[in-house]
């Protein structure tokens, strides 16, 4: 496998001295209408677009027709990844006289139960650390963790070695439970529920013994996905590329309007208002296949890289609340141009800085030495429900994603010479 030959700090900041004479060169404003109908077709009219389920290949085939409209030359970058689907809705039921049917979601990943289900009692173990199961009589019952703190992943491999036979996390917020992924084919059923009934069932827990029956059918097998590139070829230093993109895939029970048809909405219209311009380096739009499964794309992305990458945009979340602008790494070199540029332009941001491993696309450049930034809103409590829905995102807010990606990308890239 190649890895990339990266120009990290030398050429962005080979970009930054070229910015003054791209910045002459000004860039229309993003249309929130045109926004809105990337928005309509990719959640409303396709829906969830679950990694290698048919609605992805609608949204594969909708990326790539309009890249294609706008002039780019367009690749479909096969990758490998673990295929996921529950091949029955989840059942829990808390045993007794009468029996109560709670609201489970599938987690991305989890293992099978029997055909009839796994019936233990239920033990309540924190937060799902190593520690939160230390002393706990664990062993053949099935584990009541909370969301938070750690990844998903890490909480069902504490309980699986603990000696539990399944886990229910429970939302650590109100609302419907959040689904997520455990990384690759887990060792343990696992479903999320509401924190309302996590809550319930932590009391009853407390007051003595909790028994439930957990039904969950899954099916992982490897498949193939793509990741879908606009490609604009620059005509100074065409081996020097600059990606700006976003995950156009969503859990299964989500229409994903905000996570994340609102980044691939955004980079639509980046790619509309560079569509006629030419830059030195070459510029790729990027919608990334599988990341809800593990930045899985992107990931493949970078470990067979078009070229020398200097830069990455990466808009994840950018529907709901204020804009916001940071990375996980410590080359700050990309959100400190698109900081100047947001001020130039009049588009309000602030800077965040996240700490440790970051759940979104441009970690994987990051691992590579790649200076990104990384544009969103913020936390949203619907993401990974059903309730992301394209009612609770602003179109205004993701034309402003789009022209400030557009800016930074433009600048990054350098004029043609």
């Amino acid at each position: 496998m190649k890895h990339p030959r990266v120009l990290a700090a030398p050429a962005i900041a080979l970009a930054l001295l070229l910015a003054g004479i791209v910045a002459a060169q000004p860039l229309p404003q993003a249309s929130p209408a045109a926004a809105l109908e990337h928005l309509k077709v990719l959640s409303q009219q396709i829906g969830p677009r679950a990694a290698g389920a048919p609605g992805d290949q609608r949204a594969i085939d909708y990326v790539a027709r309009e890249l294609t409209r706008l002039g780019y030359a367009v690749e479909r970058q096969a990758f490998p990844f673990q295929y996921f689907e529950e091949t029955q809705a989840p059942v829990l039921t808390v045993m007794g006289d009468p029996p109560q049917r709670l609201s489970p979601s599938t987690m991305l990943y989890s293992a099978s139960t029997p055909e009839s289900g796994i019936e233990a009692d239920l033990v309540a173990a924190g937060l799902g650390r190593r520690a939160d199961f230390e002393g706990r009589p664990v062993e053949g019952k099935i584990a009541l963790v909370e969301r938070g703190e750690i990844f998903f992943s890490e909480k069902v491999s504490n309980a699986a070695a603990a000696g539990a036979l399944a886990v229910l996390i429970y939302n650590n917020q109100p609302g419907p439970a959040v689904v997520g992924t455990l990384m690759g084919p887990a060792r343990l059923p696992a479903v999320a529920i509401p924190r309302e009934e996590g809550q319930d069932l932590l009391r009853r827990v407390g007051a003595g013994p909790v028994r439930v029956r957990l039904v969950v059918r899954t099916i992982a097998e490897q498949r193939t996905s793509v990741n879908v590139i606009g490609i604009k070829r620059g005509v100074g230093t065409p081996g020097e590329v600059v990606v700006v993109g976003g995950h156009r895939d969503s859990v299964p029970v989500s229409p994903g309007a905000n996570d994340n048809a609102s980044g691939i909405a955004a980079a639509l219209e980046a790619a509309r208002l560079l569509a006629g311009v030419r830059t030195g380096r070459t510029v790729h739009f990027v919608a990334f296949g599988a990341e809800e499964l593990g930045l899985i794309g992107s990931r493949f992305y970078t470990q067979n890289p078009p070229g020398r990458i200097v830069g990455m945009v990466n808009m994840d979340m950018v529907g709901r609340g204020p804009l916001q602008i940071g990375n996980s790494s410590d080359d700050n070199s990309l959100v400190d141009l698109a900081e100047r540029i947001a001020e130039r332009l009049g588009v309000r941001v602030t800077k965040f800085k996240l700490r440790g491993s970051s759940g979104s696309d441009h970690a994987s450049f990051e691992r590579m030495g790649v200076p990104t930034v990384f544009i969103h809103t913020g936390d949203d409590a619907a993401i990974h429900t059903p309730n992301d829905a394209i009612d609770r995102v602003d179109p205004a807010l993701v034309a402003q994603a789009a022209t400030l990606a557009a800016h930074v990308a433009l600048e990054a890239a350098g004029p043609a010479r």
